[in-house]
């Protein structure tokens, strides 16, 4: 079990699992600090999520914006979207697919 963030022109790409025990290794998440404009999260590579996936997710989002990064997901799992639904947080994530 393991989650890889990496950055190719500002799109970071998950792979792996987004959940509360992968989570530690990305807390703080610094990458966001070396970014501007248009970030890219690209979930397409991810396999599983958790509500502490979504929760750090949400998060981010907040401190992306703080920043003035314009946050966009894309390729999102079902997985996530349910967990989104069910906590009554869609509207709170950028997707753009």
């Amino acid at each position: 079990m393991s989650l890889d963030i990496t950055n190719q022109d500002n799109t970071l790409r998950f792979s792996g699992e987004l959940n509360r025990d992968t989570l530690m290794r990305y807390s703080p998440f610094k990458l966001l600090n070396t970014l501007s404009g248009k970030v890219i999260f690209d979930f397409s590579a991810l396999s599983n999520v958790d509500s502490a996936g979504l929760a750090w997710l949400i998060q981010q989002i907040g401190l992306a914006r703080k920043q003035q990064l314009q946050i966009a997901f894309c390729n999102v799992p079902a997985q996530l979207l349910a967990l989104a639904k069910v906590s009554a947080v869609t509207a709170l994530l950028p997707i753009t697919d």
